[in-house]
């Protein structure tokens, strides 16, 4: 019995060691926080550009959520787009609980299309807008937080 659990303990490491090596996390976009009160919305919209090829085009998947500065989710939302798509969602401030003011913050996360870790290009903004009007007060755009982009290193004296 003691060799079979010692046998099982192998292959069930193994397993879960392949299994591991083959993750890959999602790209995250994330926005600085900006400030909302009542008569304000926040909407975030993601593009998700068209290429030239539209037999190459990929279906992809996208979950975006509106945060709070202490990382509490006021509104989220999973998308399934193409490409020359927007997707969006908005959060009320009058909805906030217990007053109507908070710091908010955009936050999209984009699964990988492949094992390697090629991810589809999504461009996220979060807005501030007035209901009254409906015009824009605040617009943000975001930037890639994770997995961080590749820095290029610059060769001094090389001609």
């Amino acid at each position: 019995m003691k060799r079979f659990s010692y046998l099982a303990a192998i292959v069930f490491g193994a397993v879960l060691a392949r299994a591991q090596g083959s993750f890959t996390p999602p790209q995250q976009h994330d926005s600085s926080v900006v400030g909302i009160a009542a008569g304000q919305t926040a909407r975030l919209s993601v593009l998700y550009p068209s290429i030239p090829a539209p037999l190459l085009q990929v279906m992809c998947a996208v979950s975006v959520s509106i945060l709070d500065d202490q990382g509490g989710i006021l509104k989220t939302q999973d998308f399934q787009m193409l490409g020359g798509k927007t997707a969006s969602i908005s959060f009320n401030a009058d909805d906030l609980p217990g007053g109507h003011t908070a710091l908010v913050h955009a936050l999209t996360l984009t699964p990988a299309t492949s094992p390697g870790g090629g991810y589809c290009e999504v461009l996220p903004s979060l807005d501030i807008l007035d209901n009254a009007t409906g015009r824009t007060l605040v617009h943000l755009e975001t930037t890639v937080t994770y997995p961080r982009p590749l820095a290029i290193p610059l060769r001094a004296g090389v001609k």
